[in-house]
């Protein structure tokens, strides 16, 4: 009964207890190790991020990348999913060496304002209308008519 698997449940989930993974975690204890673990794997455990790839992420630094290529994929990998900033957390006394962190752009500097354009110039003013001198009501014919005759 030593090595057979147990079972039980846990948040409505099935969870496979296994010695196979005990002395797998305690195997990986080293980059070292974990390089070669991962040479042909994605996950630790299965083929699914999973509780033991965390654990393992917690237990060791970030490998280097040029030695350790495995590890560090996967150990980015599993930092980008369970939203560890990993290059961060590389201290100046680390073994494992940091990225280097490129100094941020200058801000660019605005363009000049584009020169203001000459105003159109005015359109000229319409020729004045000479002013007709008010024209005489002409009163209607009859009262002409009256006129005159009381004279």
């Amino acid at each position: 009964l030593g090595d057979s698997p147990t079972l039980s449940v846990s948040h409505r989930r099935l969870v496979v207890h296994s010695p196979h993974r005990h002395r797998l975690m305690a195997s990986l204890t080293t980059v070292e190790a974990l390089n070669a673990y991962m040479a042909d794997k994605s996950y630790v455990s299965g083929y699914a991020f999973s509780s033991a790839d965390v654990e393992v992420l917690a237990k060791l630094p970030l490998p280097d990348k040029a030695t350790y290529p495995h590890a560090y994929r996967w150990y980015t990998h599993v930092c980008a999913l369970t939203g560890v900033k990993c290059l961060s957390l590389v201290s100046a006394t680390s073994s494992a060496v940091a990225a280097p962190v490129a100094a941020p752009a200058p801000a660019p500097t605005p363009a000049p304002a584009p020169a203001p354009k000459p105003a159109a110039p005015a359109p000229a003013p319409a020729p004045a209308k000479k002013a007709e001198p008010p024209k005489k009501k002409e009163e209607p014919a009859a009262a002409k008519k009256e006129e005159a005759e009381e004279e």
